[in-house]
């Protein structure tokens, strides 16, 4: 027998090719039964939960009879005693049929369509024709709630793949890349009115959703319109046909000439990825793609530098150098914006090479135009080397980032035997020896090739070129080691000076081809033959060479403070070193170099003794703050501290202040809110009298910030009092003073503290001050009120607006690098999942997080306490050792608020698996320290947990939120409370541990259909 059920659009259902007529379904139960049991696994549920779906305010015993009953009555519609089946408990649906169910089918699909990466978007098409509305006659039914959000996400996913842009912002008005999809539509066609109505309805969705505005990428677009400046379908790539002379790579320069040309040609913008290990090829095949372009397309190269710490923007610098445009867009206060209006002004090429030497400042500006080149007629080219960058480097962060149809990447293979024949004259045996010593590697193979000589080939890199210096003269051979301790390539001038002013010298060198010299500048080859160079340098000789460097610096009108910086630290300039090194950290830490800043502040503050204290105290709380961005929490705690002794010692009320602001900040993270706390309070009672208003709405930004619930995973919130005054008083200083930054930021812990008293002006507070912040150029100020506005909104049970804000949330850091705001982000979302019920995905979520690198110091216990505690209401064994690693993970600073944390999961792990007596002082202790700490929310937590596991404790007064009813044994308030805050959990256990026995059954249900195996057996 054949069974086809329809779930999606409508109901229906066909028996053998005939299908059963509407009038036959008197009977609404048994309808009602059919829909349910199509909509599970296999056609299959436990009786009691077809119990608790159909009749949830009846006691089993009640129920029963009307499920036997809507069972007859659907046997009946099918003329079949086996149409429905009650056995052992379980209720089927033909259990002995093929059944097919058309909502099973689209989940099938769904899951092949995403399967890929990228998804492919045929598929993705496909699945979505066997989509539709789940049950639409059916809306007032609560067992759908689930199944209708899960079915919404899945389409959600599967029109952003297809690029079904309409009629994802159908489902949802608010999704912002759907938005920029069809505006890039509207100006790759031309059409203006259609392109700035589509502009109109973004910024209208975009405020009345998120309060935000629409971001770069949409107005570089609608300023497009404005103008007029579509992509021309006649702009041509190439001037005209050229062959290559590159060897063997033809295929890699046909795959750069084939994606830059439809990027051109159809408006639509990609990224090339260019790979390769050092010497292969990688700037000779960029150089031969660019010497194939038109006239009409704009070129842009820059470098990035080995340095120190290297210039920031190094490469955009570079490229501003002969381009007033571009100069003018890295004075603004956003540059990477800037950067982005430049480049869509007319088809572009963009280069940026050697990339993993690249700081931060330039990763963020590579990352925030990877994401937007898709809209403009550009290519971005990036070239880079796979090897020697760890899992922890930024790069890899960025590479992982860049995916999807408008990325393509090219990796260069070795040249073959065939190739090292042709490159030069050898014989076939020769030619075999070169390739095996040099592995096939291009530049090794020319080196060796160019080194000349009958006798054997050189075994290294090395050898091949020191045997071609070792044809100069003695003049430039000096040249040359001199040249040899500057990174990537010197500036014409620069070369000449350190020739001594002899230009037959630096002529000589060119034309041995050691050096390749351009008309303003002048490099090695390549960057192995620059190593090789330097490497057999004395020490005595890098020095002298670095100071040579350093002395043609200073006596030139523009200084460059990184350079100096670099060489002078080579050298033992101490005297360079301070006098520029802070300007170089400065300038670093302003456009988001902030790894770059630390490296020179670190060698700057290496000379701490020749410093006073009071420059002492700023460098110390400048590298504290970088340090935390870059989320190295306990090295900037550290930085922090010596920064708060250095200004203590200068007597400077207004560094102290800074540096104590600084300190709270890292210590929220690093070792918990309470030192955080007293960090803050310390600098507000310093900058009460000294009349500083906008430093002290700083200071009392981060007492909000310490009080708030920030440093919380439950999703019952602490009313804070006295967050909520330090925020609304900063607020106010901001408001005042005209400072948007302040209004943002002391808004989002207003709002977030007034949500957790109930008070809905909370929400809106948190709307203006995502609004607000969009106007900082600091990535941190919007994630952070992200951060709180997705904590607001799942701590009011508002799951969706959460996860929206955690999705808005991570596309702004996505911009650029801000860990901790990502990481707590991803923590939130996770316990949205968790709450829901979803906890595949949320075990997935925190697991993910707990093996990312970095330092995400106290919230890696708040996850693996969530995650232990998952796993041990599954009844999974591996409870023990998470928690066991969130224990030995946290930090050594004893913090009320991260131990009443672990205490809760050590407590419900012991009341799960039996062995809280083990640990029942401990327990006790850390509900002493809590209620000493006035914390009510973690407080009743621990109260309640201690209660289900036997432990006799005093239930506390004025437990916040659904805990109150819970503590006070109100079980059915208490449940009714926990479902109203979208805490499934929560409710199950109420119902499972209630003295009512219809209550009990309808709890173990709910726990089955978690997984909550261990938590069923427990209770």
């Amino acid at each position: 027998m054949e069974v086809s059920v329809r779930l999606l659009g409508g109901f229906a259902v066909v028996v053998d090719g005939t299908p059963i007529s509407n009038g036959r379904w008197s009977r609404r139960q048994a309808a009602t039964l059919v829909k349910l049991l199509a909509l599970a696994p296999g056609g299959r549920l436990h009786r009691d939960r077809v119990v608790d779906a159909l009749w949830p305010e009846l006691t089993l015993d009640a129920a029963l009879p009307r499920l036997h009953k809507a069972a007859h009555y659907a046997r009946a519609v099918f003329d079949d005693r086996d149409a429905v089946v009650l056995k052992d408990e379980v209720v089927a649906l033909f259990p002995d049929a093929c059944l097919e169910v058309d909502a099973g089918q689209f989940e099938a699909a769904a899951r092949d369509a995403l399967a890929s990466e990228p998804p492919s978007p045929e598929l993705c098409a496909t699945a979505l024709d066997l989509a539709g509305e789940l049950l639409p006659d059916d809306l007032a039914e609560p067992w759908l709630d689930d199944p209708r959000e899960q079915l919404r996400l899945r389409v959600l996913r599967l029109l952003q793949c297809a690029g079904r842009w309409e009629e994802l912002l159908a489902m949802d008005p608010a999704n912002e890349e759907a938005h920029v999809e069809l505006l890039r539509e509207a100006v790759v066609a031309g059409d203006r009115t259609t392109g700035l109505r589509r502009f109109d309805r973004m910024e209208r969705a975009l405020a009345t959703e998120l309060g935000i505005s629409p971001g770069p990428e949409a107005v570089v677009l609608r300023e497009r319109l404005l103008t007029s400046a579509t992509p021309s379908k006649q702009t041509e790539l190439v001037a005209e046909p050229q062959a290559s002379t590159l060897l063997e790579r033809d295929g890699e320069l046909a795959v750069l000439r084939g994606a830059a040309g439809a990027a051109v040609s159809d408006g639509r913008g990609v990224v090339i990825l260019v790979s390769g290990e050092a010497g292969a090829g990688k700037t000779a095949l960029v150089q031969a793609f660019l010497d194939g372009l038109g006239p009409a397309i704009n070129v842009a190269i820059g470098d990035c530098d080995d340095l120190l710490a290297p210039r920031s923007l190094g490469p955009f610098r570079d490229m501003a150098e002969h381009d007033a445009e571009l100069a003018a867009a890295l004075s603004a206060d956003r540059p990477d914006g800037a950067l982005l209006r430049v480049f869509s002004e007319r088809p572009s090429v963009v280069v940026v090479e050697d990339i993993h030497w690249a700081d931060d400042a330039t990763l963020d500006a590579i990352r925030f135009l990877a994401r937007r080149f898709p809209g403009i007629p550009a290519v971005l080219l990036l070239t880079f080397r796979e090897t020697g960058v760890d899992p922890g480097h930024p790069l890899r962060q960025l590479l992982g980032s860049l995916t999807g149809s408008s990325v393509r990447r090219v990796t260069l293979p070795p040249l073959t035997v065939d190739a090292v024949r042709q490159l030069g004259p050898a014989t076939a045996s020769q030619a075999e020896e070169i390739h095996r010593v040099t592995q096939g590697n291009p530049f090794f193979v020319t080196e060796v090739l160019a080194a000349g000589g009958g006798g054997d080939v050189p075994q290294t890199v090395r050898d091949a070129v020191l045997a071609r210096l070792g044809k100069l003269s003695a003049p430039a051979r000096t040249l040359v080691e001199r040249l040899s301790v500057i990174p990537t390539r010197a500036e014409r001038w620069l070369a000449e000076s350190l020739a001594e002013g002899d230009p037959a010298v630096l002529i000589e060198a060119e034309r041995s081809g050691m050096v390749i010299g351009a008309d303003t500048t002048v490099a090695f080859r390549h960057e192995l033959a620059r190593r090789a160079i330097e490497a057999t340098l004395t020490a005595g000789e890098r020095i002298q060479a670095n100071r040579v460097v350093v002395d043609v610096l200073l006596g030139r009108p523009v200084l460059e403070p990184a350079r100096l910086v670099h060489h002078a630290e080579r050298c033992g300039r101490v005297d360079v070193i301070l006098e520029h090194g802070p300007t170089a950290a400065f300038e670093a830490a302003r456009l988001g170099a902030h790894r770059q800043a630390v490296g020179v502040l670190d060698v700057v503050l290496r000379h701490r003794e020749l410093l006073g204290s009071d420059q002492a105290a700023d460098l110390f709380t400048r590298r504290a703050y970088s340090l935390y961005v870059v989320n190295r929490f306990e090295a900037a705690l550290e930085s922090a501290e010596c920064a708060v002794g250095a200004a203590e010692a200068a007597g400077d009320a207004i560094l102290q202040a800074e540096a104590l602001m600084v300190l709270a900040r890292v210590a929220l993270f690093a070792s918990g809110p309470l030192r955080s706390r007293r960090a803050a309070e310390q600098a507000a009672d310093l900058l009460e009298p000294t009349g500083d208003e906008a430093r002290l709405a700083a200071a009392l930004i981060e007492q909000a910030r310490a009080h708030s619930n920030l440093a919380t995973i439950g999703i019952v919130a602490e009313p804070g009092d006295r967050a909520e005054a330090f925020a609304a008083r900063a607020f106010a200083i901001g408001q005042s003073l005209c400072r948007s930054d302040l209004e943002a930021q002391a808004g989002c812990y207003l709002g977030d503290a007034r949500l957790a008293r109930g008070d809905l002006r909370g929400d809106e507070d948190l709307r203006r001050a995502i609004s607000l912040a969009g106007a900082d150029s600091r990535v941190e100020t919007v994630v952070r009120c992200y951060v709180n506005a997705a904590g607001g909104a799942y701590r009011s049970g508002r799951f969706d607006d959460a996860e929206k804000y955690v999705a808005a949330g991570l596309r702004a850091a996505a911009d650029g690098e801000f860990f901790a705001g990502q990481y707590r982000l991803r923590l939130t979302a996770a316990a949205v999942q968790a709450s829901r019920g979803q906890w595949d995905h949320a075990i997935a979520a925190l697991r993910a997080l707990l093996d990312s690198p970095g330092e995400p110091g106290v919230m890696a216990a708040l996850a693996g306490s969530l995650l232990a505690r998952l796993h041990a209401r599954r009844g999974d064994a591996a409870a023990g050792d998470v928690l066991a690693a969130a224990l030995a993970a946290r930090p050594i600073a004893d913090d009320v608020y991260v131990e009443g944390t672990l205490a809760v999961a050590r407590i419900e792990l012991g009341w799960l698996d039996g062995s809280l007596g083990d640990s029942t002082d401990e327990a006790r202790l850390a509900l002493t320290l809590v209620k000493e700490a006035e914390h009510r929310t973690m407080q009743a937590e621990l109260c309640a947990y201690l209660g289900r596991a036997g432990v006799d404790v005093a239930a506390p007064t004025g437990a916040p939120g659904p805990w109150a009813d819970t503590l006070a044994g109100r079980w059915e308030e208490a449940a009714t409370a926990w479902a109203a805050l979208g805490d499934r959990y929560e409710q199950a256990v109420v119902l499972a541990t209630a003295p009512d026995r219809r209550a009990r059954a309808q709890g173990q249900v709910l726990l089955r259909d978690l997984g909550a195996a261990g938590t069923a057996f427990a209770v």
